[in-house]
């Protein structure tokens, strides 16, 4: 088992526990912006889809998630755990630890900001005008609510969870960052 495969169970352990601790207003805070993410995830799933995505992705193979090693986020995980769940066990043996023979075993609620915005010339190009406007808004707004989780907690920047703890281990990650305001 490699070092990602153990570290990955206690990652979401340790988030579960804190996530479960935070003070109810807190946790109103955090879910109502958890919530914005994934309607905007939603809805740029809903842009691919429109985009026949799914078919350009199938014809290369889904080159692009041979990248997602790193990708997940705290909010990611936050997000399943809102809806009750924690995300599908990680592969860390595949190029992406969520990337299964029938494709992405996220939701696209709660992907990685680089999976959920990311689309090749081909998707870009298969867009129509306004949705193409739409996408760049809601990647923008998306960008929005990851920024505010990051000045909030010293865990939620959009590095992934794996590198995050590489670089602070055992840090709580639903810390308060200091700061008025926040």
């Amino acid at each position: 088992m490699n070092r990602h495969a153990r570290l990955w169970p206690e990652i979401m352990a340790r988030i579960a526990t804190e996530y479960r601790s935070l003070a109810a207003t807190e946790q109103r805070w955090l879910n109502k912006r958890l919530e914005a993410m994934e309607t905007a995830q939603q809805r740029l799933q809903q842009l691919f889809n429109a985009a026949d995505g799914a078919a350009v992705c199938r014809r290369c193979r889904g080159d692009c998630c041979a990248h997602g090693h790193n990708h997940m986020t705290l909010a990611n995980v936050l997000s399943y755990l809102r809806r009750g769940g924690l995300p599908p066990e990680a592969d860390f043996s595949r190029t992406c630890p969520f990337l299964g023979r029938q494709g992405c075993s996220l939701t696209a609620a709660g992907r990685p900001y680089n999976c959920i915005t990311f689309i090749c010339d081909k998707i870009e190009h298969s867009l129509q005008p306004a949705d193409k406007k739409d996408f760049y808004r809601l990647d923008k707004e998306l960008r929005e609510l990851y920024r505010q989780l990051a000045q909030r907690y010293t865990g939620a920047a959009m590095t992934g969870l794996l590198i995050r703890e590489q670089r602070q281990p055992g840090r709580p990650f639903l810390a308060r960052t200091e700061g008025v305001g926040r």
